[in-house]
């Protein structure tokens, strides 16, 4: 009885469909061929340091595999019984420059450096790469996912209580999980990411980063962000833009902000220094806190209006303070010579019901409106030189 490869060899086949023993199969391909892989079940171990064709192997007899060879595009697929009880491993060896669709419906994915493009998902696994050139999509209902360097854009998500780890990419970055946190190291495009039960840490971006998460957020150096946290903390050592930020209960800190900001926190401080690209650019401020402090640092060539309220300030200590000179206003006082206004605001009453706000004119104004609020703590503005 002929052996497979026997029976390729004498047909002279460049394309063959048939039905093969689980123990081995061989197919030559050439550089940059497609090669899917559509397992019924199973984990798939696939070894990138093949030679000028695919090799595949499964430990059951209980499964029946069929190819499809040819030189650009490679196929396997398979029919399983309707009951395995033991574990099923699918070994997978390729070249390396070849591109990969791989599935299955239930195991995890394992996979060395490859310079093609990738397509890997899994019903109910864990899925571990190495580095990976060109596109790529990784997909699991069920497990972590950990990569190295993805050249290009990169789309990552565990509808699970997975985490997802990944070093440089790229192009933009898609990336999702229903409950693990998730880290990055330098994307060079734009981010998008959530994660419903965990924390989000991305080195840095070339681009626009949009993420929200349960917990801490930490983003590195980033043209545009809009963050929002559940109940973490928000951290940006730079960013070259506008920044937009959100936490229910969390800090909120920006090292170097270059440009607009608007930040809020139910409970929290908030730190922020403005470091814009253009001096001349649409810098409006608003820091808003629930319970926390506000300090901001403020260029002194800035042109703009600062108005600082604390709702509800301490009896006698001192709760604004500011390098810019302030006029004050106590808002309860005010509304109490005003006879329309009497019995709204008692300022002899308790001293949580009387309003402290704070003005200031930089630079004879401008369109630049810094607005600082908090409802219980104190608020800091420092003057600095750029």
């Amino acid at each position: 009885m002929k052996s497979v490869r026997q029976t390729l060899v004498a047909l002279g086949a460049a394309s063959l469909l048939f039905s093969v023993p689980p123990a081995f199969a061989k197919c030559p391909v050439s550089d940059g061929a497609t090669v899917k892989i559509n397992a019924p079940i199973g984990n798939l171990q696939v070894d990138t340091n093949g030679r000028d064709a695919v090799e595949v192997e499964v430990n059951s007899k209980d499964i029946e595999v069929r190819e499809i060879c040819g030189k650009d595009r490679v196929e396997y697929t398979a029919v399983a019984p309707g009951q395995i009880r033991s574990s099923i491993d699918w070994k997978i060896v390729v070249p390396r420059n070849v591109n990969l669709d791989l599935v299955t419906n239930g195991g995890s994915i394992r996979m060395g450096d490859s310079d093609g493009w990738a397509t890997l998902r899994t019903s109910g696994g864990s899925v571990t790469v190495g580095n990976i050139k060109g596109r790529t999509a990784i997909i699991t209902q069920g497990g972590f996912i950990k990569a190295g360097n993805i050249g290009e854009s990169a789309e990552l998500r565990s509808s699970s209580a997975g985490s997802i780890e990944v070093a440089n990419i790229g192009g933009n970055a898609d990336l999702h999980t229903a409950g693990g946190s998730i880290t990055t190291g330098v994307v060079n495009g734009k981010v998008k990411a959530d994660s419903a039960g965990g924390g989000i840490y991305i080195k840095g971006a070339r681009d626009e980063v949009v993420v929200t998460a349960e917990s801490n957020i930490f983003i590195g150096d980033a043209l545009r962000i809009n963050a929002k946290s559940v109940g973490g903390n928000i951290t940006n050592p730079k960013n070259r833009g506008p920044f937009k930020g959100e936490t229910d209960s969390g800090d909120i800190r920006l090292d170097s902000a270059g440009g607009w900001v608007e930040a809020t926190t139910g409970f929290g401080s908030i730190y922020v220094r403005l470091n814009p690209v253009n001096i001349t650019d649409d810098l409006h401020v608003t820091l808003q806190s629930g319970v926390g402090d506000i300090s901001i640092y403020i260029p002194e060539r800035l042109k703009g209006v600062i108005e600082a309220t604390i709702e509800r300030p301490a009896l006698t200590a001192r709760r604004i303070f500011s390098d810019f000179p302030m006029n004050g206003v106590e808002v309860g006082q005010a509304l109490s010579n005003n006879p329309r206004a009497r019995g709204i605001v008692s300022p002899r009453g308790n001293a949580f019901s009387s309003q402290e706000s704070q003005r200031a004119v930089l630079n004879g104004g401008g369109v630049n409106a810094i607005k600082l609020h908090t409802s219980l703590g104190k608020i800091e503005i420092f003057k600095i030189k750029l």
